[in-house]
């Protein structure tokens, strides 16, 4: 069944992990997978986010909520040289603003959520 929500119809999309094709991680260490975003008219952009021995220092521009899914070794966020360890079924909140550092040994799988839902046209100029 589906809803009309400012002019648009919406239905429910379910997604599901085995389905996902994992794409190749990039120099950095991290693969991204797009559930949603304004693209597929959502009010919210979200997907899984692999990392794999990543050190990935970040300024945020948008919010962020990211939920562990699975750890092979440690996943953790470091913000103002705080250390956040994540295990299975953590969630962090990300401010916009909060700079960080996403770091794994080894492979940490995430659930993300991000508002805006064009979160990326709005990536600052550098």
């Amino acid at each position: 069944m589906s809803k009309e929500i400012n002019g648009t119809a919406e239905k429910p999309a379910l997604y599901k992990m085995a389905d996902l094709q994992k794409k190749p991680f990039t120099p950095r260490g991290s693969s991204t997978n797009e559930f949603t975003s304004d693209e597929t008219g959502a009010r919210i952009a979200s997907g899984v986010v692999y990392f794999k021995d990543a050190e990935i220092p970040f300024t945020l521009w948008y919010d962020e909520i990211l939920i562990c899914h699975a750890i092979e070794d440690s996943f953790e966020i470091v913000v103002d040289d705080v250390s956040y360890p994540l295990t299975p079924g953590d969630v962090i909140w990300l401010p916009a603003g909060t700079s960080l550092i996403y770091r794994s040994k080894g492979t940490a799988t995430a659930y993300y959520a991000v508002t805006p839902a064009d979160w990326a046209k709005h990536r600052p100029q550098t």
